[in-house]
């Protein structure tokens, strides 16, 4: 992609949730670079969607067929600016889902279907259809069979709210762990080389082989994946959740690290109109309050000035001492 141009294969693997962290980055990039590419993506997953009548499904050979459009585009027009690529984009999405919607089921392909959600640097957010809720980090996927989902497979990090069903448990499978809940909150943290189980209500049941620990309210259970050995820890920094709960305890925490949690939490971006403002620190509780509540009491505490203007917040002032 270079000088605003997109391929057809790029977008539809973004779509199919097929692409690389790195290409799934370089459409985030293209969206952000002018107004017009924001709305024609906006426009061509709308066509995605609505024509397959559930949110971006990764079905057989779905990317494959795509690649092949675009090959055969390609031989008939080398090059293609980007606004011409979304609108044939637009017809192209709609025939492919509907040769998938129209195609019958192969049991047992080794393609069988299978739903992802993927993020780059953004907070997704989705009531699964048991309405139990996710939220997924950045840099994080979760993928399940579009028939069982409580049957989750996590990269990264993600925040569970578990609709309690005692027949069906809610199961997430990360790395070489097996947890299992039947109704309760709880984060899981994959990062190299450790995985971390933090349990904000009810208890769930971590289970590696012939070893099971269940792990309770306020509890975190910590597996190192080289040594496979479990520790657990009684205590949970709400804040390590905030991303997903908006629950947040910053006991003197610079302005800095503050706008980190808050940046993800609301997906906003801060701009410090003078950089010595980094270093103030502060004490605060907040519990998912709204944004502007949040800047309000930052504003108050701190002695700045806070200017909103979309999804960006401006903070300008005198500084610490």
């Amino acid at each position: 992609m270079s000088n605003g141009e997109l391929s057809y294969g790029l977008l539809g693997k973004y779509f199919s949730g097929e692409a690389s962290p790195e290409e799934a980055m370089a459409v985030d990039d293209w969206v952000r670079q002018h107004p017009d590419h924001r709305r024609l993506y906006d426009e061509a997953a709308a066509v995605w969607d609505n024509a397959a009548g559930t949110p971006r499904y990764q079905l057989p050979d779905k990317a494959a067929l795509l690649w092949e459009i675009k090959e055969q585009a390609t031989r008939q027009r080398p090059r293609v600016t980007a606004w011409r690529i979304a609108a044939a984009l637009l017809l192209l999405l709609g025939a492919a889902v509907l040769y998938f919607v129209l195609q019958p089921s192969q049991s047992g392909h080794k393609g069988s279907p299978v739903v992802i959600r993927q993020t780059t640097t953004g907070i997704y957010r989705d009531t699964l259809p048991d309405h139990s809720l996710v939220v997924l980090n950045s840099h994080s996927s979760i993928k399940y069979p579009p028939e069982e989902t409580r049957q989750i497979q996590l990269t990264g990090e993600a925040w569970f709210n578990v609709t309690s069903d005692p027949l069906k448990p809610f199961i997430v499978s990360v790395g070489d762990l097996r947890i299992e809940v039947l109704g309760t909150a709880f984060n899981v943290r994959q990062l190299a080389g450790v995985i971390n189980v933090a349990v904000s209500s009810g208890a769930v049941k971590v289970g590696k082989g012939d070893t099971a620990i269940t792990v309770k309210t306020g509890q975190q259970l910590i597996y190192d994946t080289s040594t496979q050995r479990f520790s657990m820890g009684n205590s949970v920094n709400p804040n390590e959740t905030g991303y997903a709960t908006r629950i947040f305890n910053f006991e003197d925490a610079s302005l800095k690290e503050i706008m980190a949690q808050l940046e993800k939490a609301y997906g906003i971006k801060v701009i410090l109109e003078n950089e010595r403002l980094a270093n103030c620190t502060m004490s605060s509780a907040f519990e998912n309050k709204p944004i502007q509540y949040v800047f309000e009491v930052i504003s108050i505490t701190l002695n700045v000035q806070c200017r909103f203007e979309n999804d960006r917040v401006y903070i300008s002032g005198a500084g610490c001492n």
